[in-house]
């Protein structure tokens, strides 16, 4: 029997295109991951780089967007993300039983900076003039922070009150609120729905450069040091040379894909003044456990966080 050789082709060519997209099919997508932050999810700041990875690990990458600090961080332990951008505290948080994932680089701001990412506590109330007044008065006074998940707006300042002895603010404030964000807290706290709050400096130069009429119904009662911001985080079962691929990619951005770090830098607002990625281990972080150079109470402020 006289085979058709178009026929034979033609089933050649249909078994190399199978055998290709099941291979295609069968390679897993890199999960890259961070949390939610008021309406940004942030996929959009990340897609760009996704792009970039695909290109650089020939895989496809998938975003998941957590809607918070503290599911992002369940996701992690429960081995659901290849590639994490998270906060401050959720690095802190995450670290006190941390399995899954290491951290390689951080953004990092100029040195030159000015008040890029700091916490500032204001007040509303004229007879709170320093910390001392606010720790000698603190149980007749109300305390607002931005949001359990914040690390400028209730990590660090957690971190100052129990550095100048308001060690259970729930405890040694009259009343203990949430503002939400950043915006509102700040906006309470001009409406005297508080009398004192920690926010982001952002928010806050922003909002009196925007009315500098609001300087008449506060006072800044203490500005922090610069917050390091959160890590890069690599899942520990991607192979060395994919994590050295990817750590190469984000310490390279400032060089080769500015737009794409710039992209990232949009998503958060306090690296609005960063200038690359660093690379950097666990230890960057140990400077929280002193503020105002005195000792806190670190872990015990974090176990707040997991109860």
């Amino acid at each position: 029997m006289k085979i058709n050789k178009n026929i034979i082709l033609g089933l050649l060519i249909a078994l190399i295109c199978t055998l290709h997209s099941g291979c295609k099919n069968n390679i897993q997508p890199l999960r890259l991951a961070t949390y939610t932050y008021s309406t940004n999810n942030r996929i959009n700041n990340l897609k760009p780089l996704s792009q970039e990875l695909e290109k650089v690990l020939n895989r496809p990458v998938h975003i998941e967007s957590y809607p918070d600090v503290a599911s992002f961080i369940e996701g992690i332990k429960s081995d659901e993300v290849d590639v994490g951008l998270i906060n401050t505290l959720g690095y802190l948080l995450l670290s006190l039983d941390n399995k899954n994932m290491e951290p390689v680089a951080t953004l990092k701001v100029k040195k030159d900076a000015i008040d890029n990412y700091k916490t500032v506590l204001l007040t509303n109330n004229k007879s709170i003039n320093d910390l001392n007044a606010l720790k000698n008065n603190s149980d007749d006074l109300s305390m607002m922070f931005v949001a359990k998940g914040s690390t400028s707006g209730n990590l660090v300042p957690r971190l100052l009150l129990s550095s100048i002895g308001i060690k259970s603010p729930e405890n040694q404030f009259k009343k203990v609120k949430y503002g939400g964000n950043h915006t509102s807290t700040f906006s309470k706290l001009i409406e005297g729905k508080s009398d004192i709050c920690a926010i982001g400096s952002n928010e806050y130069f922003k909002q009196i450069q925007a009315d500098s009429t609001l300087l008449n119904s506060h006072k800044l009662l203490w500005i922090s040091e610069e917050i390091p911001l959160g890590p890069l985080l690599l899942n520990n079962s991607l192979t060395d040379s994919d994590k050295e691929k990817i750590t190469g990619l984000f310490l390279n951005l400032h060089k080769d894909n500015f737009t794409t770090l710039q992209s990232i830098k949009e998503g958060w607002s306090e690296a609005k003044q960063a200038e690359k990625f660093y690379p950097i281990a666990d230890n960057y972080y140990d400077n929280f456990r002193m503020v105002n150079g005195n000792v806190t109470d670190l872990s015990d402020i974090l176990d707040l966080f997991v109860k």
